[in-house]
């Protein structure tokens, strides 16, 4: 009998644990106040805004907090934040949002060579729990700027606990349809394992030659 509860057991817990990944939402907030680009060609502007937003993407959508809704319920802690990339502005943004976390960056183009586009600035993750800002140095030609961007997210957002989106619904699904697969697979070998020692034990004696 305990070899055949011990796989129900797992069953259970594992069903348990799975509900918990499901349902549990982390309360992290993360807020993207924005980039500031100088001295670029419009396009310039307008792929870099894309490239440094792509750092947030695979990040739960409720712990998000997009530019656009900064803009709307801070603008002129915004405003102010870009004037001064100062601990202080960091936090107005962070206390207006309800973000533990606000990310910014200040770029500008330094070439010398107008044939060419080299981008100089800074980008920086706040933390208003801590009350401190980490930056982030850049000086990259433009081309470079996507494995910049790499780099950044792995620095910067992949590095704060909880970011990862939460399981789907279908993915926690076949997980526990391959738990339960299992789970049934060792019953089956317990049940048999117990049938067969049953069956050899009659509780006769055993015949013994003369």
């Amino acid at each position: 009998m305990k070899i055949i509860i011990k796989p129900l057991a797992i069953i259970l817990t594992s069903t348990l644990l799975l509900g918990q990944i499901k349902t549990g939402q982390s309360t992290t907030k993360i807020a993207y106040a924005g980039i500031q680009i100088d001295n670029v060609e419009p396009w310039v502007k307008e792929e870099l805004i894309k490239k440094m937003g792509s750092i947030f993407e695979g990040i739960n959508p409720d712990q998000f907090i997009s530019t656009q809704t900064v803009q709307n319920s801070a603008q002129s802690e915004l405003n102010q934040l870009f004037m001064e990339f100062s601990d202080s502005s960091f936090q107005k943004i962070a206390d207006k949002t309800g973000a533990k976390y606000v990310f910014a960056g200040k770029f500008k183009n330094v070439s010398p060579d107008d044939r060419r586009i080299m981008i100089q600035g800074e980008y920086y993750r706040y933390n208003a729990e801590l009350k401190s800002k980490f930056r982030y140095e850049v000086l990259k030609y433009y081309e470079r700027m996507n494995d910049e961007a790499t780099v950044i997210k792995k620095q910067l957002v992949d590095s704060i606990p909880a970011t990862a989106s939460p399981a789907t619904f279908k993915q926690v699904s076949i997980l526990f349809g391959l738990i339960l697969v299992v789970g049934l697979l060792f019953m089956s070998m317990a049940g048999t394992s117990v049938w067969g020692e049953g069956s050899g034990d009659s509780g006769l004696p055993s015949p013994t030659e003369n």
